[in-house]
């Protein structure tokens, strides 16, 4: 056969030609060089990234009689016949097809024979992990300890298959992904030296597609040169691969960014009609809006991104939130795995893209998120200064109890409202008009007729910290800020209710209760007993029948003779 596949033919035959696993390369020339070769190797790597071309370069070396430094020579009779595959000296063993223990024995007979022109009798087992259990263990002794003529390198893609004995006898070496940058490079060298004309975004495609791998990269180049000839165009590789295109990818990403579900439901139909695989556009989509992403947060993480023009790429994201870009790729990645399990992926990737453009219509938590945040746009709008807000006159509370009894008999029991009168009663607060006139203001003797029923809705929806509000008190409000009383001594509670996140709670659910956008503090209060004239001995009596507030009312100082404070300076600047 007079032609040769392009991944033969430009296989690097020394250590400066391998791609990408310079970590690699480094350490086997200094080995070599100070004649620290160890008796067995393990490459470990996906597909294509170069390990049974570097267990023959380091055979190379190793059996090289005119080296130099650490490079073979490639020129002396050693290393043309392991180019050429003919070398006795150098075994190459497929454990895909000779797994069984026969094979293993068979090595261990052969092994102990001197090599014929070399220093070393070299052994390539590659896919390693493909060996029987009987047959590892038939290994076991030999890979330990094999004579000081014989180098063993195993290869896999799978090293977690093979057993802790085995690993724990060889030197590892992981060898990564290549870069689609340096696969590009690499391709350019390529098609000038074999006379292909191939366009830039062909080798972004081929570079893409090959997913780490520079053996299917050049496969893909070969049969894309078998396709249209000595010039290789970005519409041949679409039609090799059943790829779209990428203003195909990028008029998606438009249509998910604007919520254009016509649109985009358009363009599947179109993808159709042309017999492109639709699952493998929901990963190549999935692929794309990570691109987005990872560009979104941090320029420098896509960097290695070969989808399209940094430009358009930059301008793709623009139009997205980060969150809802994030929202969508995660819907993206459910997408194409679903489709792998069902008998109508096209209507899968249809219903997916739906949730995509409008997150309100999903059932999810990250569709849940995207109402809430869509709610809560909407009572920011309709309580902005300049809306006026209907009031609602307040749900009376339950009575207080005490002693196991009602304190007024006369008057029934008043039935807590229930979920649909408390969701009719949020919805007629956020009733809105646009007249122009300032927010209404909240009498605190409104807020105290209502108090019950802010914190009966606080204990069934935040139970946990329902009790530290027990015992408080609306103390002032004034322009929608109110600062509540704590009673003296009850700092754990107070410190739990100044917390961010309960705080912030507490302020939207003085909101729904009373309309409004609301600022809330804290501080304490002094009760003080029944018949205490303020001064002078406390005389024993009934329970307290009210806390008193530390606020400058006149009255509160007539009756009980308390002594008129001002508030701290931070609440007047925060509230008032």
């Amino acid at each position: 056969m007079s032609y040769l596949a392009l991944y033969r033919e430009w296989r690097p035959r020394t250590f400066g030609e391998i791609i990408g696993q310079d970590h690699i390369t480094r350490t086997l020339k200094n080995a070599v060089e100070a004649g620290r070769e160890g008796h067995a190797y393990l490459f470990c790597g996906t597909r294509g990234t170069g390990k049974t071309t570097a267990a023959k370069v380091l055979a190379k070396a190793l059996n090289c009689t005119r080296r130099e430094g650490a490079e073979p020579c490639n020129s002396c009779d050693n290393c043309k016949t392991i180019n050429e595959g003919i070398c006795v000296d150098v075994v190459e063993i497929d454990a895909a097809s000779n797994r069984g223990i026969d094979e293993i024995r068979d090595l261990r007979e052969k092994i102990n024979f001197s090599p014929t022109r070399g220093r070393y009798r070299i052994y390539i087992i590659d896919e390693v992990h493909m060996l029987t259990s009987e047959a590892f263990n038939a290994l076991l002794k030999t890979l330990e300890e094999p004579p000081r003529h014989a180098i063993m390198i195993l290869a896999t893609t799978e090293p977690h298959k093979l057993p802790m004995t085995i690993l724990s006898r060889c030197q590892r070496f992981n060898f990564k992904r290549i870069l689609p940058a340096d696969i590009i490079r690499r391709l350019k060298e390529v098609a000038g030296g074999s006379r292909l004309e191939v366009e830039e975004e062909a080798l972004r495609l081929i570079a893409r597609a090959a997913d780490g791998g520079l053996r299917d990269a050049l496969s893909i180049l070969d049969q894309g040169a078998a396709f249209g000839g000595t010039n290789i165009t970005a519409e041949d590789i679409h039609s090799i691969l059943g790829t779209v295109r990428a203003d195909a990818l990028g008029r998606m990403s438009g249509y998910l960014a604007a919520g254009e579900t016509g649109e985009a439901l358009r363009l599947v139909a179109e993808l159709t009609d042309e017999g492109k695989d639709l699952r493998l556009f929901a990963r190549e989509m999935a692929g794309y809006l990570r691109a987005l992403l990872l560009g979104k947060i941090d320029p420098g993480a896509s960097a290695g991104e070969v989808w399209d023009e940094p430009g358009r790429m930059t301008a793709r994201a623009a139009e997205f939130a980060q969150e809802g870009l994030a929202r969508v790729v995660d819907v993206m990645v459910r997408t194409e795995q679903d489709m792998k399990n069902s008998a109508l992926p096209g209507i899968v990737l249809e219903l997916a893209l739906v949730k995509a453009c409008h997150p309100v219509t999903g059932e999810d938590v990250a569709s849940l998120y995207a109402r809430l945040e869509a709610v809560e746009e909407k009572l920011k709008t309709l309580t902005r200064p300049g809306v006026k807000t209907e009031k609602v006159r307040p749900v009376p509370s339950p009575l207080p109890m005490r002693g196991g009894a009602l304190q007024d008999k006369a008057k029934p029991p008043v039935r807590p409202p229930t979920l649909p009168e408390r969701r009719e009663a949020s919805r007629e607060v956020a009733v809105a008009t646009e007249t122009g006139a300032p927010e209404e203001d909240i009498s605190l003797e409104q807020i105290k007729e209502s108090w019950g029923r802010v914190l009966d809705t606080l204990r069934k929806e935040r139970l946990p910290i329902s009790s530290n509000y027990s015992r408080t008190i609306p103390l002032v409000v004034k322009n929608r800020g109110l600062v509540v009383g704590f009673p003296e001594g009850d700092t754990l509670g107070r410190e739990m209710a100044d917390q961010t996140e309960n705080k912030k709670y507490f302020e939207e659910l003085l909101g729904r209760v009373f309309g409004g956008q609301w600022r809330v503090a804290f501080m304490f209060y002094q009760k003080v007993e029944a018949g205490s004239p303020g001064k002078g001995p406390v005389q024993k009596g009934p329970a307290p029948e009210e806390p008193v507030p530390k606020t400058p009312v006149a009255d509160v100082k007539r009756r009980f003779g308390g002594e008129e404070i001002n508030l701290d300076d931070e609440y007047k600047d925060t509230l008032f």
